[in-house]
C-alpha cells in the first residue's frame, strides 16, 4: 500500500491548531471525561450530580501530545507509519490523536461497534504497522498476529503484560528524554516532535459505517481535517471558550483545534441509541455546555426525556445532529429542552466528504417539513462555501470525466456530486470503488490519478456522494435517498425518503423502510414498517393502504410487512439497513404468498 506524500504542497499540520489554542488558553480545560475512563489524570467533582471528572488543560494536552510525538520519533517510528488507534474516548484518545498527527503518523480509526469480524477485516485490509491500543486490543492483536504481520510498533495504553512493545508512559519518558537533551537510539530530525507535514500528506484512514455494504477505508489528508475545522468554526460562529458535549468522539479533534472544551459523557459510544439521557444531562449541566454534537438516535432519546421529565439543559445554545435525516418531532422535542432561542443544525455530508451542506431546524419546521411529509424529500440545506456541487443524471456506471456527466435542471432528481478541500482523494480499501466514486475534471489534466494532489480549493476530481435528490430554486439540496436503495419498478423509480416520509406521518408508525424485491427494472416495492408500541398490525396495514393515496409514488406499494425493529447502522444507530431488510422481506413474502399480499409478523 503506497501512501507516499504528494508534492508539491504547502506545509500544514492540523495539530498546530491545538498549539494555538494552548497559547491563548493555557489553563482552560480542554477535555473532561468520566474518571474511570482516564484514571491517570486528576479528578474533580463538578456541578450538582456528584460525578468525578478527569480533566486536562489545553497547555497540558499540547505538551503531552508533543511529548508522545517526540517519543515516537525517538523510538524510530517514521512519518507515514500506519498505526491503528484503539483507545476508549477520553483524555488519552484526544491526546493520542494530536500526537499521531504531530508525528506525521497515519492513524487508522475503526469504530469498534462494527463488530469483531468487521473490525479485524478492516484493520487487516490497511496493514497496520503497529497498534496504539488498550490491553484487551493488544491481546486480540497478538492472538491474530498472522493477520497483522507488519505490526511492529505497539504501544499499550494502561498496563502491559506479555505482548511486548512500550507502554504509553514509557513512550512519554522517551519523549521527555529528548526534550531534556538525553541521547536516544534514534535521531530526532524535527523540532518539538512536530513533523513538517504538507497539506496533501496522509493524516488518517477512517472507515465508513458500512450502512450500504462493507465498511470502506477513506484516506484523510491534513488539508481535509484543516478545512473541516475552518468551515465548521466559520459557518456556526463557534467561539473559543465554549463547552461541547461530544457524543461522537472524533468531534473532539475539532473542539480542541477551536479552543472549545470537550466533555465526554458516560455512554457507550459504539451504541449511541442506548445512551442513558440522565447521564447525558448530568454531564451537560455539570459543565454548563454551550453546544452538543450527537446522532439523531441520541437526540431522540434525549428529546423524549425532556418531554417525560421536564428536565432541561438551559446553557445549550447550539445543537448539532448528523448521520441520518432528523425527524421533525426530534427537532421539536430537542429544542423544547435547551436554551431559549437555541439553534439546532443538521449538517449533511459523508465520511468521504464532510461537511457538504447545512440547514437550521427553524427553516425545516417553518417551511420544508410540510413538503417532506408530502413526499418531496428531505431538505438538507445550502452548501458550505468551500464546496462545489452538481446534480447529474443517475447511472450505476463509472464516469471517467466530468464531461461525460449530464447535469440535471433545477428541480429534477439526479445524483449528487461534490468537490472541495474536505473531499477525500481516494479509498484505501475496496480500491475498485475509486473508479466508481470519483470523476476526474478533464480541465485539470489529472484524469485517473488517485490519490489526487488536492493542490487547489477545488481539487481535480468530483466525488459521487451516492445520494439522490435535486436542487431547488433557492440553491438547497433535497435528499431523496441513497442511489443504491432506489426501487426500480416497471413503472419507474421509487425513492426511499420520498415514499417513507408519507407513511412516517401516521401516528402508529415509528419508522418505515421502502425496499425492492426482484431484478432491477422489474422490482416489486415493499414497505416494511416498525410500529409504535401497542399497535394492531392488521388494522395498521389497512390504514396505510388508505394513507398511500396521498402520494403518487406511495400508491405503487403492493406489499406491507410489519417488522419488530428495523436494523440500523452501527455508528449513528439511525441509518436503516435496507439491504438486510430486502433479504428479510423476500423470505417473508415467499413464506406468505399463499395467504395474500398483506403479511405481518
Amino acid at each position: 500500500m503506497n501512501l507516499k506524500p504528494n508534492r508539491p504542497s504547502k506545509r500544514l499540520n492540523v495539530a498546530d491548531r491545538l498549539t494555538a489554542s494552548a497559547a491563548r488558553f493555557p489553563d482552560a480545560i480542554a477535555v473532561a471525561c468520566n474518571q474511570r475512563v482516564s484514571p491517570t489524570y486528576p479528578a474533580e467533582s463538578r456541578g450538582k450530580s456528584g460525578c468525578l471528572y478527569a480533566t486536562i488543560t489545553f497547555a497540558e494536552l499540547d505538551a503531552d501530545a508533543t511529548r508522545i510525538a517526540r517519543g515516537l520519533a525517538a523510538w524510530g517510528v517514521r512519518p507515514g507509519t500506519r498505526l491503528a488507534l484503539l483507545v476508549r474516548p477520553g483524555i488519552e484518545f484526544v491526546t493520542l490523536v494530536f500526537a499521531l498527527l504531530r508525528a506525521g503518523v497515519v492513524m487508522i480509526l475503526v469504530d469498534p461497534g462494527l463488530g469483531r469480524k468487521n473490525l479485524v477485516r478492516c484493520l487487516n485490509a490497511v496493514e497496520p504497522e503497529g497498534f496504539v491500543a488498550v490491553g484487551v486490543a493488544q491481546v486480540a492483536r497478538l492472538a491474530l498476529r498472522h493477520k497483522f504481520p507488519r505490526a511492529k510498533w505497539n504501544v499499550t495504553v494502561g498496563r502491559r503484560w506479555f505482548w511486548g512493545g512500550l507502554t504509553l508512559d514509557e513512550l512519554r519518558a522517551r519523549g521527555e528524554s529528548v526534550a531534556n537533551g538525553s541521547p536516544t537510539n534514534s535521531p530526532v530530525q524535527h523540532v518539538g516532535g512536530a513533523h513538517p507535514t504538507q497539506a496533501a500528506d496522509p493524516a488518517a484512514m477512517i472507515f465508513t459505517s458500512g450502512s450500504t455494504g462493507m465498511p470502506k477505508g477513506v484516506l484523510y489528508t491534513h488539508r481535509m481535517f484543516d478545512t473541516q475545522v475552518s468551515e465548521i468554526q466559520s459557518k456556526y460562529d463557534i467561539k473559543p471558550g465554549g463547552v461541547d458535549l461530544a457524543c461522537f468522539p472524533l468531534f473532539a479533534l475539532f473542539n480542541s483545534a477551536m479552543g472549545v472544551t470537550t466533555v465526554f459523557p458516560e455512554m457507550d459510544f459504539s451504541r449511541p441509541a442506548s445512551a442513558d439521557p440522565r447521564k447525558l444531562l448530568a454531564a451537560a449541566n455539570d459543565w454548563q455546555v454551550t453546544q452538543a454534537f450527537a446522532s439523531p438516535a441520541v437526540w431522540g432519546v434525549v428529546g423524549r426525556h425532556f418531554v417525560a421529565t421536564g428536565k432541561r439543559i438551559p446553557s445549550l445554545r447550539q445543537v448539532f445532529s448528523c448521520g441520518a435525516p432528523v425527524p421533525a418531532h426530534v427537532l421539536r422535542q430537542t429544542l423544547e429542552g435547551v436554551a431559549e432561542g437555541a439553534k439546532m443544525h443538521t449538517p449533511y455530508g459523508a465520511t468521504e466528504c464532510l461537511p457538504v451542506a447545512t440547514i437550521e431546524a427553524a427553516e425545516i419546521l417553518s417551511e420544508t417539513v410540510e413538503k417532506t411529509d408530502c413526499g418531496a424529500g428531505v431538505c438538507v440545506g445550502r452548501k458550505f462555501e468551500s464546496i462545489d456541487w452538481r446534480v447529474i443524471r443517475i447511472t450505476d456506471k463509472p464516469i471517467a470525466t466530468i464531461d461525460e456527466a449530464e447535469e440535471m435542471p433545477t428541480g429534477e432528481i439526479g445524483e449528487l456530486i461534490v468537490r472541495g478541500s474536505q473531499a477525500s482523494p481516494s479509498y484505501v480499501t475496496c480500491l475498485e470503488e475509486n473508479g466508481a466514486s470519483k470523476i476526474a475534471d478533464s480541465r485539470s489534466g489529472e484524469e485517473g490519478r488517485f490519490p489526487a494532489p488536492c493542490s487547489t480549493l477545488h481539487p481535480p476530481f468530483w466525488h459521487r456522494m451516492g445520494d439522490i435528490g435535486y436542487l431547488d430554486g433557492q440553491g438547497r439540496f433535497w435528499y431523496c435517498g441513497r442511489k443504491s436503495h432506489r426501487v426500480e419498478t416497471v413503472a419507474g423509480p421509487l425513492f426511499t425518503e420520498c415514499v417513507e416520509a408519507v407513511f412516517n406521518t401516521h401516528p402508529a408508525v415509528r419508522r418505515s423502510a421502502l425496499v425492492g424485491i426482484g431484478p432491477r427494472g422489474k422490482q416489486t416495492p415493499v414497505l416494511v414498517v416498525e410500529c409504535q408500541a401497542g399497535t394492531n398490525a392488521g388494522n395498521l396495514i389497512d390504514e396505510l393502504r388508505c394513507h398511500a393515496k396521498a402520494c403518487q409514488q406511495a400508491r405503487d406499494i403492493q406489499h406491507y410487512l410489519i417488522h419488530p425493529g428495523l436494523p440500523v447502522d452501527i455508528r449513528h444507530n439511525a441509518k436503516i439497513n435496507r439491504e438486510q431488510l430486502a433479504a428479510w422481506a423476500t423470505k417473508q413474502l415467499s413464506r406468505r404468498r399463499a395467504s395474500g399480499p398483506i403479511s405481518h409478523l
